[in-house]
């Protein structure tokens, strides 16, 4: 008795493994080729353009279109300005799903850099301007100047409006006021041996 109802339960267990197979294929074909049949495919959708838009507005577009935009890379770009595509893929016009991604590539700005004009700003204030400029500041001497109050700038190398990489270092050249004052006693003139 006790085999049988072991050979009952394992027969048991086999028709309700071929059962849940057989209801996951029926699943899977009514999904994949009866429901499209029925309810139509989703249309594919023409990729719009976004080249030269800020990123904010070209995923606008994107989402509007219910694509989605993905950002792949940036790189340094002369002619387009920092937040803007510079590519895109797939390309405009190519067709693709919904709810698909668009693949884009956007500008970090040029990589150059014109030397602000720092003349006169203490330090604190010029390495602040540097560095909003993405530029690195290096104070490399300090010299007499009539022109310019004592702790400002006096000269930088690169010179004003010099164009660099982003991220060079500035060397400035800080004032230390006016004038030499004689550091020795005053020489007389009419001393004699």
């Amino acid at each position: 008795m006790k085999i049988m109802n072991k050979n009952i339960r394992v027969l048991w267990g086999y028709y309700l493994g071929i059962g849940f197979g057989i209801i996951l294929v029926v699943a899977f074909f009514t999904s994949q080729m009866f429901m499209p049949l029925f309810f139509g495919r989703a249309r594919s959708l023409r990729v719009p353009n976004v080249i030269n838009m800020h990123l904010t507005k070209a995923n606008g577009i994107l989402i509007d279109n219910k694509l989605h935009g993905v950002v792949r890379d940036s790189t340094w770009s002369d002619e387009i300005q920092n937040g803007f595509v510079i590519s895109q893929k797939p390309d405009p016009g190519d067709k693709i799903k919904p709810d698909g991604s668009v693949y884009l590539i956007i500008s970090s700005g040029s990589k150059y850099v014109k030397v602000p004009n720092l003349l006169g700003m203490t330090v604190q204030s010029a390495w602040i301007v540097l560095r909003n400029n993405g530029l690195r500041i290096s104070v490399t001497d300090s010299i007499y100047s009539d022109l310019y109050s004592i702790n400002t700038v006096v000269q930088s190398s690169p010179s004003i409006g010099e164009r660099v990489e982003k991220n060079s270092r500035i060397k400035l050249y800080i004032s230390k006021g006016t004038g030499r004052t004689n550091d020795t006693l005053d020489v007389i003139s009419d001393f004699e041996y």
